[in-house]
């Protein structure tokens, strides 16, 4: 009987042995799934960031030469943005642009 009882403490010493390596082994994966899970957000986060940068390139380049032809014909910067539905901040940001783009050629 005595033995019994030593092998049935013996087995749940091994099993609690089992249980703490295999709890240690799944924190860690833990841990490392967690920090994937970080880069993919920030991936995530840069990839939108991009598209919506090129979007606003996209957006400003076609709006490039009316912006620019209105300008030259003396248009304010407050009427280009009421005629074309522009925020006056991006039409500053295309003139910034075109300046940028005659001082290199």
């Amino acid at each position: 009987m005595e033995y019994i009882l030593l092998g049935l403490v013996l087995l749940l010493i091994g099993l609690l042995f089992y249980l703490y390596d295999n709890n240690k082994k799944l924190a860690a994966k833990n841990r490392a799934l967690q920090e994937i899970l970080e880069v993919k957000d920030i991936t995530i986060s840069n990839l939108q960031a991009s598209r919506v940068a090129v979007k606003d390139v996209i957006e400003n380049f076609s709006a490039h030469d009316e912006v620019m032809q209105l300008i030259d014909a003396g248009e304010s910067r407050e009427s280009i943005s009421e005629k074309l539905g522009i925020p006056t901040s991006r039409i500053e940001l295309i003139i910034k642009f075109d300046k940028i783009k005659n001082a290199s050629s």
